[in-house]
């Protein structure tokens, strides 16, 4: 859908994915980054100035929704809101804090930003790991009532019942939490394909693999150099792969895409669930 000359938004857009996300954007218009921490957004700010880009920036914790209703304001102020990408998650700490922001946080960025969307699109990240993740009937009947008052604390309950996957054992027990988050993402976003379709736009999300972030880079060089190998090229994925994939995607053209999870990982989906032929 062509949303040139509207404000393209990108939260979690500080760096990694997120920023090379942002930067591509700014083909499109102006271009607002939200992030947590003021002195990140501050250098995403300039990054996106060094790459010509018009950029703003505003900080915005996406699970406080009063400081997402103010985000949302702001980028009302700079032009009409045109596509908006959701990239902010955590996958380490604790728990409920990880369930917070990766999932309080995804039905917040929607349910602020559909108000505005028209003839656009908003993107959610996922993760590979979802698909790790197999939800209980007791959660779905959760899942299918996000706007619930006892939401968050009945679905967070019910994920801490379940054990990880074995595939995903190495990564420990505390890593449930993050991969049932991104199962959420996946399915939330398809239960708003309608929603969106009625206002003449578009939901999806993409599930990237392993890429070489920040986040990911505070792992040990051994379990980073382990990663990489569990691909089909033998390396991480850069951040500017994922940002212009998500471009072509939102370009002209494209406009039947819709509710689905879009997988961009390097073959390590395949290599972990298919065995592979030598």
């Amino acid at each position: 859908m062509n949303c040139s000359e509207k404000v393209q938004v990108v939260l979690g857009g500080t760096s990694g994915m997120g920023l090379a996300t942002a930067i591509a954007l700014g083909k499109q218009g102006p271009v607002l980054v939200g992030g947590r921490n003021e002195k990140r957004l501050a250098d995403a700010v300039a990054a996106l100035k060094e790459a010509g880009v018009e950029g703003y920036g505003k900080q915005c914790d996406i699970s406080d929704r009063a400081s997402l209703d103010a985000f949302v304001e702001y980028a009302t102020s700079i032009a009409p809101i045109g596509n908006v990408v959701n990239a902010a998650g955590v996958d380490t700490g604790a728990s409920e804090l990880i369930w917070k922001i990766n999932v309080q946080g995804t039905i917040n960025v929607v349910e602020a930003f559909l108000p505005y969307i028209g003839g656009s699109c908003l993107v959610n990240y996922s993760s590979i790991t979802g698909y790790y993740y197999q939800p209980s009937q007791e959660e779905l009947a959760l899942w299918a009532n996000p706007t619930a008052p006892d939401f968050f604390e009945k679905s967070f309950e019910a994920t801490t019942k379940k054990e990880i996957d074995p595939r995903m054992a190495f990564m420990g027990p505390q890593f449930l939490t993050y991969i049932a988050s991104k199962r959420f993402v996946q399915y939330y976003t398809a239960a708003n394909a309608l929603r969106f379709g009625k206002k003449n736009s578009q939901i999806f999300s993409v599930a990237p693999g392993s890429f070489d972030t920040p986040m990911l880079r505070e792992s040990s060089d051994e379990v980073v150099a382990g990663i990489a190998r569990g691909t089909a090229f033998g390396r991480l994925g850069r951040p500017e792969e994922m940002a212009d994939f998500i471009i072509k995607l939102l370009e002209p053209g494209h406009e039947y895409l819709t509710g689905v999870d879009l997988i961009l990982d390097g073959g390590k989906h395949a290599m972990g669930t298919v065995k592979q032929y030598e």
